[in-house]
């Protein structure tokens, strides 16, 4: 038996709704208004598209090129920002939280800063509260990606509502997944209209399309379940992402996906609260343990977690152990093998000291245990049991 690494439990009825259900896009926009507690939430095909959005309509209000993000994120960030016709500007990551927090990203704002990107990284809050009290009058956007995060709370409120945009995804390793899609969420009403006549543009699946995500979806309600994924897992590994992306396409969202997302969202306590209840089991085993680091969270801060993480004492530790997890069968990641900076030679031509030490060494040690709904507890007692095993024979 195999237990993916993300997995959201699509049931029948959420299948059944999909194709038989009412409503769609307006009302499951209507419910995530109401999810989220804001005055406008729209839905789009990726969350990159949603970012792609709310770029090309903030650089309409400035003559300011730069994006402020993270340097240990998704690579595919830089799409967005560049297609845009934006220059991304990296900041170090904090070893403690794993994200780029209020002081990482405010220390490079210049005269040239349009936004900052606060990430919630696997599920991780930042605090974009404080980092809103500390942009407080000035003319920088904050620009919050909550992708990951769906469910995780900043005192109080929702992550990805705090800042003046954000945006969430509902890929297929999400929080809450329907394949794939994404929303944007504007908490400056005078980017509305301009944001919907952005959205308006992205043009609607074609029948080939929409019929490939319908049965796709199908087949994920079955391939993410541990009996499913072993038998299916020679298709569900063709989808993999390996190779960095260089590109993304931008299309409208399906009704078939709002359905399905709508009757998913009925059941999201219980979702977000096995994610929650699921790392909170990793913790207290492996709190305190030698060679291990776990994440501190933000005070007020409330996660969902995506995956897990952890850091390890070095590379050869995290190999061992990754290898001792996977061979309980859960598929335990390592994610992003290199830091942005890392990988796109034109933000470093790789001379001189490393700008992102703090980044560099998270790639190089973090290792990201499943924690969603469908993970089993006696899967999670087995891998910490093998990572623990694994440190007693690594020197």
């Amino acid at each position: 038996m195999k237990i993916p690494s993300a997995g959201t439990p699509l049931s029948g009825t959420d299948l059944a709704s999909g194709l038989l259900g009412g409503g769609g896009i307006p009302q499951f926009e209507a419910s995530l208004q109401d999810f989220f507690q804001v005055p406008w939430c729209r839905l789009t095909g990726s969350g990159t598209s949603a970012l792609f959005a709310a770029l090309q309509v903030l650089s309409k209000h400035s003559g300011r090129k730069e994006i402020v993000l993270p340097a240990y994120t998704a690579p595919s960030l830089i799409l967005p920002i560049r297609k845009a016709g934006l220059t991304p500007i990296l900041c170090e990551v904090n070893l403690k939280t794993l994200n780029s927090g209020p002081e990482e990203l405010l220390a490079h704002i210049t005269e040239q800063t349009l936004a900052v990107m606060p990430v919630h990284m696997f599920g991780l809050p930042v605090d974009t509260q404080q980092l809103a009290k500390e942009l407080n009058g000035s003319n920088v956007y904050i620009l919050e990606d909550a992708c990951s995060a769906m469910g995780a709370k900043i005192h109080g409120h929702q992550a990805g509502t705090l800042g003046d945009v954000g945006f969430h995804s509902f890929n297929r390793g999400k929080n809450l997944a329907t394949l794939a899609g994404g929303a944007l969420i504007a908490r400056k009403q005078e980017l509305v209209p301009e944001l919907e006549n952005v959205l308006a543009t992205y043009p609607q699946p074609g029948l080939k399309r929409r019929t490939r995500n319908t049965l796709l979806t199908t087949a994920l309600a079955a391939a993410v379940r541990p009996a499913g994924y072993a038998m299916l897992y020679p298709l569900v590994s063709k989808y993999k992402y390996t190779e960095l992306h260089t590109d993304f396409e931008t299309w409208a969202y399906t009704s078939y996906q709002a359905r399905v997302g709508r009757s998913l969202l009925k059941r999201s306590d219980t979702i977000f609260g096995r994610r929650y209840k699921n790392g909170r089991l990793l913790h207290e085993r492996l709190s305190g343990r030698e060679r291990i680091e776990l994440p501190s969270v933000p005070e007020g801060c409330e996660p969902v977690y995506n995956q897990f993480p952890l850091l390890l004492q070095n590379e050869n530790v995290r190999t061992k152990a990754h290898r001792a997890i996977l061979e309980t069968g859960l598929e335990a990641t390592l994610l992003y093998p290199d830091p942005i900076h890392r990988i796109y030679n034109d933000l470093w031509d790789g001379t001189g000291a490393d700008p992102f030490p703090g980044a560099t060494e998270i790639s190089q040690r973090i290792l990201l245990i499943p924690v969603h709904p469908l993970v089993p507890l006696v899967a999670l007692e087995q891998a910490t049991e093998a990572i623990l095993k694994s440190l007693k024979q690594t020197i």
